[in-house]
């Protein structure tokens, strides 16, 4: 893992990873720059210059080996051991995020869920579903470091707290709410309504009527 890298930077690596994953690299096992930042509606710039901190060089004819590229990416963000990750408020969108994680090499498993309210318990890919009640337990054994927040706003802030204390070291806060945890925690922020309010502005800013 290479240390003190943007945190743009690590974002776009792993959306490269993605890309490069999925990519026909056995029919075309090289890239250029422009090309991976045309499918990912980038800045050409912006990948050479992740690349560069990264320490990974192309060919200037062929340009970028896919497959050593995606190990480069491996470890320059990847940590050594396996992480693992929790999902506080499950639904469609931790089943599809752990059917990503545990089915690729990747150095982060979806080991555990857990449902707020009494609904039937959702088991997936060998993930086991808890009931909210047996949270701190569960994080602890199975040192789990990770904790996705999914839930309503009224829990954001108790359940925050409580992965906290229960050994969890960086939180994605899909809710709205601000959480307070100690600096050492690091927490990444998804305001879906945010996003919503600009996907539904850029799908109809030509076709709203506008005011008078």
């Amino acid at each position: 893992m290479i240390k003190d890298l943007p945190a743009n930077t690590v974002e776009r690596l792993s959306l490269y990873r993605r890309v490069l994953l999925n990519y026909p690299y056995k029919e075309s096992p090289h890239i250029h720059s422009h090309r991976l930042a045309h499918l990912l509606k980038i800045n050409p710039a912006h990948v050479r210059r992740d690349l560069m901190l990264i320490g990974f060089t192309g060919d200037i004819h062929k340009g970028y080996n896919i497959v050593k590229l995606i190990e480069k990416v491996g470890e320059a963000i990847d940590c050594r051991y396996v992480q693992k990750v929790a999902f506080v408020g499950i639904g469609d969108m931790g089943r599809a995020v752990a059917e990503y994680f545990n089915n690729m090499k990747t150095k982060l498993k979806v080991a555990a869920t857990f449902r707020i309210n009494d609904e039937p318990a959702t088991q997936f890919m060998d993930v086991k579903c808890y009931n909210i009640s047996r949270m701190s337990e569960i994080l602890r054994k199975e040192k789990i470091e990770i904790a996705v927040l999914a839930v309503p706003q009224s829990f954001a802030k108790d359940i925050s707290k409580a992965v906290v204390h229960a050994g969890v070291k960086g939180i994605l806060n899909f809710t709205s709410v601000h959480l307070t945890v100690p600096k050492e925690v690091y927490v990444e922020n998804y305001d879906m309504i945010a996003k919503l309010e600009k996907l539904a502005y850029f799908t109809n800013k030509d076709t709203c009527p506008s005011e008078d």
